[in-house]
């Protein structure tokens, strides 16, 4: 019988193999690394105890998770109508299907065999439960993709936040998925998640704070929903109100999370901006965030002097005031002006550039912002910027 210390030394050998392959030999990685899972799923497979991967009286779970799954492609394909699609970056005739399918299946099906074996035989040692989720966490990253952005800070942020972080947190989830049933509980939800992605020819064109945002909030939900189902079997739901008032916590902090989610994605008729200027003190400061009123090309063209409007110039998000309005070509032009400022802007801002008009200010709460920007843009943060 294996032991835990011999199985962690392969994989951390393995890991060292990974990295150098990812960074100087990529095109052979795909390959050496569905080897690789191959073995070690057949490998912990003849060495361990049938109880070990049973799936036993929970085969109920299949059920959820095959729901949770559904519901998950539902939404992952739905932000296409809300974002737009883009072409998928694999090629689907059938020759290429089979080949990317083998070679992001195997090693999964092999991560969550070793994962699943290593996770039931340990249920109790948490230093052996955090070490191999480590570890297959570190498996999966793509290290050719982090050294060709580590110069770029603010795409290694982005790519951090939409692929590192959800990453830990679906790790996370599938090593409960695991201790809570076996490998086949988490392959049939992490699977179908892959195929989509594999199979679809167009894709959500989602930027990296939704894919960010999506990559953590599934995970999280997923949790707490298997979280709350097995704590109702131990306990009687009717005699504990704790769990009841836990639910109503979970469900309610979601449909928050989802709100705000959308609220800052601009999805509502309303959206805020942070302010990385001085140039409208007083009427709002550095670090105040503003909310803004979406509007209709009509009443853009309708817009009173003195209105303060959210606008474009370069992809930059400027908010200032309107001091003159012009006609132009059965359109109109506006000319504005921070209200710090001691000259009108240069640039006539024209309807097709305008996001909205500034609805009222919250203090301070854009601070994040602007450290986040001054980071990435070497402390030059003289316009607003989203």
């Amino acid at each position: 019988m294996y032991k835990n210390k011999e199985i962690f030394i392969i994989l951390s050998i393995y890991l060292v193999i990974t990295i150098h392959f990812l960074i100087n030999y990529t095109n052979l990685y795909n390959a050496i690394n569905t080897v690789f899972w191959i073995c070690m799923a057949i490998l912990m497979l003849k060495n361990s105890k049938k109880d070990y991967i049973s799936f036993g009286k929970k085969r109920k779970y299949f059920i959820y998770l095959v729901i949770l799954s559904c519901i998950h492609i539902i939404i992952f394909f739905y932000m296409g109508f809300i974002l737009g699609f883009t072409k998928s970056p694999y090629k689907h005739n059938m020759l290429s299907i089979i080949k990317n399918t083998t070679l992001q299946i195997i090693p999964i099906v092999g991560i969550e065999v070793t994962r699943s074996i290593i996770a039931i035989k340990n249920k109790k040692n948490k230093l052996a439960l955090t070490i191999i989720t480590i570890l297959l966490l570190l498996l999966e990253i793509k290290y050719n993709t982090i050294l060709e952005l580590f110069s770029n800070k603010e795409e290694l942020f982005k790519y951090i936040c939409s692929t590192i972080i959800p990453l830990i947190s679906y790790n996370i989830l599938y090593t409960y998925l695991s201790l809570k049933g076996s490998y086949s509980l988490t392959l049939i939800y992490r699977i179908p998640k892959e195929l989509i992605i594999l199979l679809l020819p167009i894709l959500p064109n989602m930027n990296w704070f939704v894919t960010g945002a999506i990559g953590v909030l599934s995970p999280t939900i997923i949790y707490g929903l298997f979280k709350y189902k097995f704590t109702k079997e131990k306990k009687d739901i009717r005699k504990n109100q704790e769990t009841m008032i836990s639910k109503i916590s979970f469900v309610s902090a979601v449909i928050l999370s989802i709100i705000l989610i959308c609220f800052m994605l601009g999805l509502f008729p309303y959206e805020p901006i942070a302010i990385l200027s001085d140039s409208m003190s007083p009427t709002y400061n550095r670090g105040d965030v503003i909310i803004f009123r979406k509007m209709s090309e009509e009443e853009l063209k309708q817009i009173p002097i003195n209105t303060i409007i959210v606008y474009t110039i370069e992809n930059k998000n400027i908010a200032h005031r309107i001091v003159n309005k012009k006609e132009e070509k059965n359109s109109v032009v506006y000319q504005t002006k921070g209200d710090n400022n001691n000259v009108a802007d240069s640039n006539l801002i024209k309807i097709e550039q305008i996001k909205g008009v500034y609805m009222f200010h919250i203090k301070y709460i854009g601070f994040p912002s602007i450290w986040l920007n001054s980071y990435f843009n070497n402390g030059d943060s003289k316009i607003e910027v989203k």
